[in-house]
Order: C-alpha cells, then sequence, then structure tokens
C-alpha cells in the first residue's frame, strides 16, 4: 500500500468517525427545539427528519469504518488478533444495537406524536418516558463510541 493511498483511508476513516458527531449536534438541536415548541405535527416532523438523517449517517459511518478500517490495518501488516482491534469491532456492534434501540424509540414517539396532533392533544405522558428510555440508549450507544475512538487513538502504533 501506497503512503497516498493509505493517507485517503485515513483521511476517509475520520471523516466517517466525525460525520456522524457533527450531524447528531445539529440534529439534537433541532429535536430540542421542535420538542420545547410542543406543537404535535413539528414534533412528528421532526423526528421523521431526524431519524432519516440520523440512519443516512450512522448506516453509512457503520458499514465504511470496518471497511477502511481493516485496509488501513491489512496495509500495514497488523494481525487483526490484536486487543485494541478486537475491542473497537465488539464496541461498534454494541453501539449499533443500542443506536437500533434509539432509532425505534424516536419512530414510537413520532407515532404517538402523529395520534396526538390527530386528537389535539398535547404529547402523551408515555411519549416523554419513551423519550427517556430513548436518551438512555443514546447515551450508551455514544459512550461505546467515545471508547472506541480511545481504543483508535491509543493504538500501538
Amino acid at each position: 500500500m501506497t503512503m497516498e493511498s493509505y493517507q485517503t483511508l485515513r483521511i476517509l476513516h475520520g471523516v466517517a468517525a466525525v460525520l456522524p458527531f457533527l450531524a447528531i449536534i445539529g440534529l439534537a438541536w433541532y429535536g430540542w427545539r421542535s420538542w420545547r415548541g410542543g406543537d404535535a405535527g413539528k414534533i412528528a416532523t421532526a423526528l421523521q427528519r431526524i431519524g432519516l438523517a440520523g440512519w443516512v449517517l450512522v448506516a453509512g459511518s457503520i458499514a465504511s469504518l470496518p471497511v477502511t478500517g481493516w485496509q488501513m490495518v491489512h496495509g500495514v501488516g497488523l494481525p487483526l488478533g490484536q486487543t485494541w482491534l478486537l475491542g473497537s469491532a465488539c464496541l461498534l456492534i454494541v453501539a449499533t444495537l443500542f443506536w437500533l434501540l434509539f432509532t425505534s424509540r424516536l419512530w414510537r414517539i413520532r407515532g404517538l406524536a402523529l395520534a396526538a396532533q390527530g386528537s389535539g392533544e398535547p404529547i402523551a405522558v408515555r411519549a416523554v418516558r419513551e423519550w427517556k428510555f430513548g436518551l438512555a440508549f443514546f447515551v450508551l450507544s455514544l459512550l461505546c463510541v467515545v471508547a472506541i475512538l480511545v481504543l483508535m487513538i491509543s493504538k500501538p502504533v
């Protein structure tokens, strides 16, 4: 592997790791603003946009990170059985599961917001409970991603 292709892979790998973080900040702000407004229609629309954008960005990262990571490790000649590689692969799987649980909660809240929109009532207490569980799954997923970043930065190479 040439140095230019290795640097290109590093850039792609870094963009795939950073882009979801930046998007999450923007999407969280957009969702928080919509939630504070209290309008069920706006909340449902915001959650749909957040869910779709989150799926595209996170699915793209989840798909590209192992591929670019493997190509970099293979190009350098490191064995795949190293602890930091195995740990980060396992954490990526766990983070993905937590992300799927989080997004399923978003879709449930969106359904509750759509139901509340038709009746003109405020979003139910159940939506708040779903939001709290979803937030817990989100935080757990984020912690896994931070742990992966720590493993990647502190690797022996």
